[in-house]
């Protein structure tokens, strides 16, 4: 087994925020283009 620095944590970390980050913003773009929401935000 690796030990797991910092550094490497730390990337891990950002990375999971990235791909969470990335997927509300799809969920969210879906439904305002499949017109969830009837108002622009």
């Amino acid at each position: 087994m690796m030990i797991p620095d910092k550094k490497t944590k730390r990337k891990n970390i950002l990375t999971a925020l990235a791909i969470l980050g990335f997927m509300v913003f799809l969920f969210f773009f879906t439904l305002y283009n499949t017109g969830v929401f009837d108002r622009s935000i």
